[in-house]
């Protein structure tokens, strides 16, 4: 009896040390809040080039839009305008309509699975799915840097609902794509950018084998050209 009543203690400790894991996606502070930039200044009129080179299908004024919301949003989240127009050329070609075949949406082609992970950076679950300080830095930056901004998941409830928002708000799916890969910069913190950035974007597009090893190296040489 006494042998059963300590196997039914140790069941309930172990229960509880489960229980008390963290269930969401924790980076360290100190490397979240570093600076990503590679270079510090852009000019906008390159970007608009490169884009509209890329894509003359786009509406001009849509292009302006997503090259100074770019270089803005930034310059406040510390990752490089640059690379990340690098991004939105291999997860959209700039098209903010763009949905995948697997239903990726707009600018930088989100999921529900994404999104879910940036809304609980931003707070949407509590302290069990990100660390608060982070928390707090990004909600920071987006009260600074955007006008009139409400968390996705308090506009809308539901995927369905959620992902057309990223077809029509240019700020949001920049807002929400810079996170994600600062949020993967800080998983991979290395001294070189460089090599920072190939790791961040292996994971930021998360396919199983090796075709994220390919997306990351052709979104490098999209820098390369801009």
């Amino acid at each position: 009896m006494r042998k059963l009543l300590e196997i039914l203690i140790l069941s309930l400790l172990t229960l509880s040390a489960v229980a008390a894991i963290p269930e969401g996606y924790f980076v360290d502070h100190d490397k979240l809040i570093k600076d990503y930039r590679i270079e510090k200044q852009y000019n906008p009129n390159d970007f608009l080039t490169y884009m509209l080179s890329e894509n003359p299908a786009v509406p001009t004024e849509q292009v302006i839009q997503i090259a100074y919301e770019t270089i803005t949003l930034a310059e406040c989240f510390k990752v490089d305008a640059k690379l990340f127009v690098a991004l939105m050329r291999m997860e959209s070609n700039f098209d903010m309509t763009a949905i995948s075949h697997t239903g990726a949406v707009g600018l930088t082609q989100f999921t529900s699975i994404g999104a879910q992970e940036v809304s609980d950076q931003l707070g949407e679950r509590g302290p069990r799915y990100a660390n608060s300080r982070n928390t707090n830095y990004l909600n920071d930056i987006i009260g600074n840097c955007t006008d009139q901004w409400q968390q996705l998941w308090l506009r809308e409830r539901g995927w369905s609902n959620q992902k057309e928002l990223f077809l029509e708000d240019v700020q949001l799916s920049i807002v929400y794509g810079m996170i994600l890969l600062k949020v993967f910069l800080a998983k991979n913190y290395e001294q070189d950018l460089m090599d920072n950035y190939y790791q961040a974007l292996v994971d930021y597009n998360g396919e199983p084998g090796d075709r994220k090893y390919w997306y990351a190296r052709t979104i490098l040489k999209f820098y390369d050209e801009i």
